[in-house]
């Protein structure tokens, strides 16, 4: 299976909060291939993403969803809502802006609303490439005005894009890496991300002569397993509203880490706004990981 297919059946498999499940919803109507009185329908390559948009309609609005199946060599799912009184309900029940194109947040109760909307989105019209082959992520969007509000969302959460016309309609597009590894993790993609965080700093280390001719083969998957780990825990207590309790020292080396993903701790110690060394950053981390540790050996033991 594909990068972007995994990361799909990942997301679509996290249970949304009650208060998320409305905006997580509204994402894949607002984005989906049709969403009109005559049609409301969506078009995916992936199965869990179909199910899902079968899933939450008839869950929020008791609304009755086909999904077929076509292709051979490259299966493809369509999930549509055949009676006309449910669209005209879903219609009536959503209401948000469709007409003009516009993101109405009063749906979005809290961040996590947010990140369920942007992750709606993306099941319902996104991609993202291959690491391996390079850096992308698109949403295709039928309206200018809606893809340049959602341009504004992204980067309001950090995740800086660009939109284009195209003959089917516009595109917003994202092709910074550290750009993606941030809307992979609004997203909830942990796993994707820290397996991109891995392809571009083994790519980084390949790419440069003098780093590859002083580290051996040992060295960098050192580096990089030991920047996952990092980023897994910060990840981790950042969820569990853990991190905003550490030291002070121990949440500056994490926002550190999280706006610099694969860069190294003698860059890291150039980039940090205090005075540090290697050795004393990667104190830092080891301390942050032991937290996580505990934390972990914790929850296992309830």
């Amino acid at each position: 299976m594909s990068f972007c297919y995994d990361i799909k059946n990942e997301i679509g498999a996290i249970r949304p909060n009650s208060c998320c499940k409305l905006p997580l919803t509204y994402g894949f109507l607002l984005f989906s291939r049709n969403f009109t009185a005559d049609k409301i329908s969506m078009q995916t390559e992936n199965e869990t993403s179909a199910k899902l948009y079968q899933k939450l309609l008839k869950e929020c609005y008791n609304a009755e969803v086909q999904i077929i199946k076509g292709g051979s060599k490259r299966p493809t799912y369509r999930a549509f809502v055949p009676d006309f009184s449910d669209r005209l309900k879903i219609l009536a029940s959503v209401d948000f802006g469709i007409a003009s194109g516009k993101i109405n947040r009063e749906c979005f109760e809290r961040e996590c609303c947010v990140a369920c909307f942007i992750r709606g989105a993306f099941l319902a019209c996104g991609q993202i490439s291959d690491p391996e082959k390079g850096y992308r992520a698109d949403f295709s969007v039928r309206d200018e005005s809606l893809a340049y509000e959602f341009k504004s969302l992204l980067e309001e959460r950090m995740v800086m894009a660009n939109v284009t016309r195209r003959t089917s309609g516009f595109v917003v597009y994202i092709k910074q890496r550290e750009m993606i590894i941030n809307l992979l993790t609004l997203m909830g993609a942990s796993a994707r991300s820290l397996e991109l965080i891995e392809t571009t700093m083994i790519k980084d280390v390949k790419n440069n002569t003098n780093r590859a001719t002083n580290c051996d083969g040992a060295n960098i998957r050192k580096a990089v397993s030991a920047s996952v780990r990092q980023r897994r825990a910060i990840e981790y207590l950042q969820k569990k509203g853990i991190f905003e309790t550490l030291p002070e020292e121990l949440i500056k080396a994490g926002e550190l880490r999280i706006k610099y993903p694969i860069d190294p701790l003698s860059k890291l110690c150039k980039y940090a706004d205090f005075d540090i060394s290697v050795s004393g950053l990667n104190h830092r981390f080891e301390r942050i990981e032991q937290i996580y540790n505990d934390f972990k050996s914790r929850e296992k033991k309830k």
